[in-house]
């Protein structure tokens, strides 16, 4: 009897100082989070304006003069800092926007957070912002199936498109699937990464900023910032949640009609992509090229997905193939 009550003595201290170890660990890292927090809201500031939309307000950034305005999208987990190296190439031609998602960069949360909702959103805030079109879309990744979205709603406006390394409406439908339990693999580890930005462990390990490596060094800094934080991560969860719904949306755009389309892929695949998928993907992207009668595929030796953003070299390339769209269809 002695005995069981000296180890459960011995057990229970051992429990609660665990949890005190626990405790002030947590203590720490949400200071460390805190501090860098603020340490990078007084070095980096956003380079554009608010605007509300819906009493939410958003961040918009417009350069450049001319018509039509293109509209940059960004890709999941984007910002409009990651258009850095692209969207001064094309603000040389043309007027030229980037901005930020609900509860993306420096924009304030709203939901839903489907394509659809993002669309509509985006029509409110270039209205209100008086950026008037007619606009040439451009989208990253998923911000590919956004602006077919937005092309679906709002044909009137919207006089060419360019895809860069898009997701395609079907791609987990035709991938292996794998690619099906890894997408719902990243909507649960969000879930729980969205929490651990509270004890700063995104902000030391920083995964989702790496993505970003390459952008100007301000432009860098602010993608981990955003990365780092609750509401940006927890955005981005939604925004995958909302997957299957956006891609429905997405896939009902069966046409692009006449307007001038570019697709651009690169030739490198990304980590953990074979060569059979690799080649699936730019089957898929021609198919989207092909979605209009004026469009075409164009692919960018020794491009990543992301390297077409954040590598100067590429991402000048990019911004070429999209003053040749602009010229297409300049008034």
């Amino acid at each position: 009897m002695a005995l069981a009550s000296s180890l459960f003595h011995r057990l229970r201290k051992l429990f609660f100082g665990t949890l005190m170890v626990l405790a002030g660990l947590a203590l720490l890292g949400a200071s460390y989070q805190q501090i860098g927090q603020a340490l990078d809201r007084h070095a980096v500031h956003a380079p554009g304006r608010h605007v509300t939309v819906n009493n939410v307000s958003m961040h918009l950034y417009c350069t450049g003069e001319g018509g039509p305005t293109v509209i940059l999208e960004a890709g999941a987990f984007g910002f409009a800092q990651a258009w850095a190296w692209i969207q001064p190439k094309v603000a040389e031609h043309t007027r030229v926007c980037s901005y930020d998602r609900a509860g993306l960069g420096w924009s304030e949360d709203a939901t839903p957070h489907d394509g659809v909702a993002a669309a509509r959103r985006l029509h409110t805030l270039l209205r209100n912002a008086g950026e008037h079109g007619p606009y040439v879309l451009v989208g990253h990744s998923l911000g590919g199936p956004l602006i077919r979205i937005f092309a679906t709603h709002y044909p009137d406006d919207v006089v060419a498109l360019g895809f860069i390394e898009p997701s395609h409406p079907d791609q987990l439908e035709r991938f292996p699937p794998e690619a099906r339990e890894a997408h719902e693999r990243v909507v649960r580890v969000l879930s729980v990464a969205a929490e651990l930005t509270y004890v700063g462990l995104l902000r030391l390990a920083n995964p989702l900023g790496r993505l970003h490596a390459g952008l100007p060094a301000d432009d860098y800094r602010a993608g981990c910032m955003f990365t780092s934080a609750a509401t940006h991560v927890r955005a981005s969860q939604k925004e995958f949640a909302a997957w299957d719904t956006t891609m429905a949306a997405a896939r009902s755009n069966i046409s692009l009609g006449e307007r001038p389309v570019v697709v651009v892929s690169g030739t490198e695949p990304m980590e953990g992509m074979t060569a059979d998928i690799l080649a699936l993907n730019h089957q898929l992207h021609a198919e989207m090229a092909g979605l209009s009668k004026h469009g075409r595929h164009v692919t960018i030796e020794g491009a990543s997905h992301m390297s077409l953003l954040t590598r100067r070299e590429h991402a000048e390339q990019v911004a070429q193939l999209l003053n040749e769209l602009v010229d297409s269809v300049a008034r």
